[in-house]
């Protein structure tokens, strides 16, 4: 039997420390979320980024209110998130992609759950993979240390040192998947039954002891294909026709690829698709062969009334904070000018 992607991860999670809601998706699975907006810059061989300029900017003010919401969200999603450079958390989840990077829609419509969300707790719940704060109420006394079900088998809650919720219903995992106890006695989100290791379209589910599904994902929230390996013997979810495991959230560059670990997977951002290249001079990004500033340069992030300068798609800009109902803050703590 395989092991799980969620007690694998739980221990990378506790190796390297990771410290310091809503139901997830309801009603959003009929919003348009690969419509970029007039305001999307696709440079050729590029997809439009998984977020509209504006809803960048709303997803990374965010990001830089809720200290947990970047860490979620490189582990459910495999979006990589900069909490301190504005303009390159802007850049990663709204500037054009790479022409095949896999599963837009579906990682988008996490994407825009947190950026929609007016709470900490309601942004960092859109993921499937909650990291929690060491004092969060939600793991009272009662919510047990070990994986336990709660909200009605709706969410899956390890309250241990490095504290998380799991949410079974999320988009993440196979229609009709709930918190329930596996014949180890141990809980997962999972199905009582199971027809067989496979992949239907790009969720991946597969089987454990007794016929029941014991876990299973949508491989294409990270970006990667659900398909067989041949080294592995078995369905998994894919990077460039190959399952690469890996054991530590991270990002970086590997040539010209911009590769983030989500404590499992690992996924891919192949910058030369579009004759690009991998920075990793400060925060791990893909340059834009035409690009005229950074989201680095000590111009950019700075405010001007409400309205702030930012680097998008390798261009510099303005933003008014106003469109979305913000004022621009100057920078403070390690934290550039940002959107608040």
């Amino acid at each position: 039997m395989r092991s799980s992607k969620v007690t694998i991860g739980l221990g990378v999670l506790a190796a390297i420390g990771v410290v310091a809601s809503c139901t997830i998706f309801d009603g959003l699975e009929s919003k348009i979320v690969n419509d970029a907006g007039p305001d999307s810059v696709v440079p050729p061989n590029t997809q439009p980024g998984y977020l509209s300029l504006a809803e960048g900017v709303k997803f990374c003010s965010n990001a830089f209110n809720c200290p947990l919401l970047g860490q979620s969200t490189e582990f459910s999603v495999d979006v990589p998130v900069d909490s301190n450079h504005f303009s390159s958390c802007v850049e990663w989840v709204a500037g054009p992609l790479p022409k095949n990077r896999l599963g837009h829609d579906t990682t988008a419509k996490f994407l825009t759950c947190a950026a929609d969300a007016t709470t900490c707790t309601g942004a960092t719940g859109c993921m499937w993979y909650e990291v929690l704060a060491t004092n969060d109420p939600r793991c009272s006394p009662d919510a047990g240390t070990a994986g336990t079900c709660h909200e009605d088998g709706g969410a899956l809650y390890f309250c241990g040192s490095n504290p998380s919720i799991e949410h079974c219903t999320n988009g993440y995992f196979p229609s009709g998947f709930s918190c329930i106890k596996g014949v180890d006695n141990a809980s997962y989100c999972a199905a009582p039954t199971c027809a067989g290791d496979q992949c239907t379209g790009s969720m991946l589910e597969f089987c454990g002891v007794g016929n029941q599904i014991y876990n299973g994902w949508d491989c294409a929230a990270g970006g990667f294909s659900c398909g067989f390996d041949s080294t592995e013997g078995y369905v998994d979810c894919l990077t460039d026709g190959t399952a690469k495991k890996c054991s530590a959230l991270s990002v970086g560059c590997q040539g010209g690829v911009a590769a983030i670990c989500d404590g499992f997977y690992e996924s891919h951002y192949d910058c030369n698709d579009y004759g690009g290249t991998c920075d990793q001079t400060s925060f791990p990004r893909c340059k834009l062969p035409s690009e005229t500033c950074t989201p680095f340069d000590p111009d950019v992030d700075q405010c001007n009334g409400t309205s702030i300068t930012l680097c998008y798609a390798g261009q510099k800009t303005s933003f008014d904070c106003a469109q979305v109902g913000k004022q621009c803050v100057a920078g403070s703590g390690g934290q550039t000018g940002h959107c608040q």
